[in-house]
């Protein structure tokens, strides 16, 4: 049912989005993510960010906003004392997020939204050295995130967004022993496959 709804909601977004009344932008930041399933947990890999934006008002409370977007996420476990061993996995998706923005005055926004994906490079290396393909190709293209988050107005032009996503479908059937899920997979019962969780900080400059 939950599923069913945020489609709904995506579909409604997305048909609000017309050339009649726009402004569009570019957004540019950060992302932290993990992989929920693995043995390994921590935001610990680092990747970027980056694209264009347009949104639409629906209501004087609400905004439409539709992205497209590259997007780093994956998963690292850094060698330290503690640790010999270390794992890097990079995964590189292009994002179509489509969000509904609840506005908060002039202040910003409360952003809820689906995020779907396609991945179209991965890679990664671990202590034997890089990944081998059989182990990448085992990572489904297509990914579906539930987003949300916060948006913030800096001036008239800009604000700055943090959002935190998390698949709502595996993006690999593989069972690890000893996996790893955080707290929204338990929410959810997650107990096999993987998933991508991951936070991301951007700036959002508004061209119109």
């Amino acid at each position: 049912m939950m599923r069913l709804a945020l489609l709904t909601l995506y579909l409604l977004c997305l048909s609000s989005l017309n050339a009649q009344s726009f402004k569009g932008g570019i957004l540019l930041g950060f992302t932290a993510s993990q992989i929920d399933g693995d043995s390994y947990s921590g935001y610990d890999k680092l990747g970027l960010q980056g694209g264009v934006f347009i949104t639409r008002e629906i209501l004087p409370y609400l905004d439409a906003r539709f992205e497209i977007k590259y997007t780093s996420r994956g998963a690292r476990n850094p060698a330290s004392e503690d640790n010999i061993g270390s794992y890097l996995l990079t995964l590189h998706y292009v994002d179509l997020p489509v969000i509904a923005a609840f506005k908060v005055k002039n202040y910003g926004s409360a952003d809820i939204g689906l995020v779907p994906g396609y991945m179209f490079a991965a890679g990664g290396e671990d202590d034997a050295g890089k990944l081998p393909k059989d182990y990448l190709v085992e990572f489904h293209k297509f990914d579906l995130g539930l987003l949300i988050g916060l948006s913030i107005r800096l001036t008239q032009k800009a604000s700055v967004s943090l959002r935190y996503s998390y698949s709502i479908f595996s993006i690999r059937d593989l069972e690890t022993a000893g996996a790893y899920y955080s707290w929204f997979g338990k929410i959810f019962g997650q107990s096999r496959g993987d998933f991508n969780n991951y936070l991301t900080l951007g700036i959002n400059y508004n061209l119109k």
